[in-house]
Parts: C-alpha cells; structure tokens; sequence
C-alpha cells in the first residue's frame, strides 16, 4: 500500500473493534472511551513509526549498468 496513512488507519479500527468486542464480550466490564481511544492511537502511531523505519533499513535495489569504458578508446 502506497498511502501508509490509510493502512494504519485500517489495523486501528480493526484493533478496536477487538478490543471493544473483549471489553464486552470476555471481560464483560466496561472501561472508558478515553482508554480505547487512546490505545488506538498508539497503535497508529506505533504502525506509521514501524513503517518508517522498515523504509530506512531496507536496502535500496537499485540495478544499473556498470559505468566503466569498455570499447575501444577513440583517440
């Protein structure tokens, strides 16, 4: 995905909807909004981080021909 803005957006909803769904299903007691909200956007924020810094370790692959002389000089 080219917009990774967009990707994260879409793993936090997804989390909350997990954890919302724990919250009222299995642990069966309610916590604040402000508790949800927040470890959403720490899973934004960990997700967009996360992607930068895969983007800066990756190897660039960069395929070039070799910029040497290789015929018969001219002169």
């Amino acid at each position: 995905m080219d917009n990774i803005f967009m990707f994260s957006g879409v793993i936090s909803i997804v989390f909350l909807l997990f954890k919302f769904i724990e919250m009222r299903f299995i642990d069966k007691e309610n916590k604040p909004l402000k508790f949800l909200i927040r470890d959403t956007l720490v899973v934004f924020v960990s997700v967009v981080s996360g992607n930068f810094l895969m983007e800066q370790i990756q190897p660039m692959n960069v395929v070039s021909s070799p910029a040497v002389f290789t015929d018969n000089p001219g002169f």
